[in-house]
């Protein structure tokens, strides 16, 4: 008599598992998109910042005009497969409010760059985040030109 009872308990419980995993799947999907797109958002960051710094090396150095350490960030983010069509970079020697190729030895040096949060997001987290917010990297360097060295060869020597 046992047996029987056990087995009308086995029976009536029969695709519990599969009503559950129908209920649970989709929140760990919905969890699942969530983690895959906040990754995403930090990969973005991280693109940003690595093109931020960069450019600020190239300006570092005063060969390059502010437009081609722009140009050269822009390449750098298409190269990672971002889209740059909206694409801003700011490119200022904050010391002399200059272009960063007439920076003077130790200037400081900002590179900023930002992307809508809209070219590289889900069209699903357009309800979520407002249709103004950017991710921006940045990266601040001091010029590394050096200072002219003039020579006196008018000196005696002895």
């Amino acid at each position: 008599m046992k047996s029987t009872h056990k087995q009308r308990d086995r029976s009536n419980r029969r695709g519990v598992a599969a009503v559950e995993f129908a209920v649970v799947l989709p929140l760990l999907l919905l969890v699942l998109a969530g983690l895959w797109e906040v990754g995403d958002m930090v990969r973005v960051q991280q693109l940003l910042s690595n093109a931020a710094r960069v450019g600020g090396r190239q300006a570092s150095t005063g060969l390059n005009t502010s437009a081609q350490v722009e140009q050269s960030v822009i390449q750098y983010l298409q190269n990672a497969g971002l889209p740059t069509s909206n694409v801003v970079v700011s490119v200022v020697d904050v010391t002399s409010g200059g272009d960063v190729s007439n920076a003077q030895q130790l200037d400081q040096i900002n590179v900023a760059v930002t992307i809508p949060f809209k070219d590289v997001a889900w069209d699903a987290l357009s309800y979520v985040v407002s249709a103004n917010s950017q991710i921006t990297g940045t990266a601040t360097w001091f010029s590394m030109v050096d200072l002219p060295v003039t020579v006196n060869t008018t000196l005696p020597i002895q």
